[in-house]
């Protein structure tokens, strides 16, 4: 797993975990700090291979939008009983993503009635994808459940289970599986973004969102670069660089080389709309069962 990658999680975390205990001005200098640092993972990974493309994980996505005032809205993520009518693989590794960005939504909101339910569907789904020794381990889904109601506790678990998950992937060469979960994930955490916004701090979440838009372009040249796409991740690459193009072309972005941070980012409330459309039409495909 690439140490930056590794940092920028324990940032997020960090940031999440101290916002309660720490200045304004120490909270804006950290959250400055990640900015770059998610600015300067991006633009490395313009000139990799596919394979090292810089994708952040759910958990680092929700971080992200939580610390920036994303309400929790129950009944927001995908419910556990979906995972049942997923019948393809691609299906099952889309929502696997899907799922895991919901899980970091749960848990990075303190919900932890609902997160047992949401570990085990990814754990149900794990093996049918072919990822089940990652979560195999009874120690590591103990520690999970006498975890949850301490904040520090459960973001570490969660943290240990993604660098699990990497190890995995580069023992098994399954690069190709975990960009189609990571597209799930992103999908979801940007439909989180979209939905659960508050009017009130709507140049935030708009911010946020368009950090994340920035990953877009890797995700789709990582999506491309998989041999042997079924149909529907074809598809889903297809729309996926539709919204690329349409963020591209957005007026704002004539002068993004002039904005130091996300957090000036302004997007219009047309743009922002039609960019949550996209957004939200992209997830309920990826979702329906």
């Amino acid at each position: 797993m690439d140490k930056k990658i590794i940092t920028a999680l324990f940032i997020s975390a960090m940031i999440f975990s101290s916002c309660g205990e720490e200045t304004k001005q120490q909270v804006s200098q950290e959250e400055q700090a990640q900015d770059d640092l998610l600015n300067e993972m991006a633009e490395e990974g313009e000139d990799q291979e596919p394979e090292s493309f810089y994708l952040p994980s759910a958990l680092q996505i929700g971080s992200i939008f939580q610390k920036s005032g994303l309400s929790y809205i129950k009944g927001l993520t995908n419910p556990p009983e979906n995972q049942e009518q997923y019948i393809t693989k691609s299906q099952k590794i889309l929502n696997f993503g899907v799922y895991s960005a919901d899980l970091a939504y749960i848990v990075l909101n303190g919900q932890s009635q609902d997160a047992t339910a949401y570990l085990k569907t990814i754990k149900s789904l794990s093996d049918k994808i072919g990822f089940g020794a990652v979560f195999e381990s009874e120690e590591l889904m103990n520690r999970f459940q006498n975890s949850l109601g301490n904040e520090d506790s459960i973001l570490n678990v969660m943290i240990d289970i993604q660098m699990k998950t990497d190890m995995f992937v580069d023992e098994n060469n399954l690069q190709d599986v975990t960009h189609i979960i990571f597209a799930g994930a992103w999908i979801e955490g940007m439909y989180l973004g979209v939905k659960a916004s508050n009017p009130d701090n709507q140049h935030v979440i708009s911010g946020r969102l368009v950090e994340q838009m920035t990953i877009l372009g890797n995700l789709v040249k990582a999506l491309r670069s998989n041999s042997n796409q079924t149909e529907d991740i074809k598809q889903l690459t297809k729309d996926l660089n539709k919204l690329d193009k349409f963020f591209s072309r957005l007026e704002e972005n004539k002068n993004s080389q002039n904005i130091k941070s996300f957090r000036d980012y302004k997007v219009s409330k047309e743009h922002l709309d039609e960019l949550s459309g996209m957004v939200i039409s992209l997830r309920d495909r990826v979702t329906k069962v």
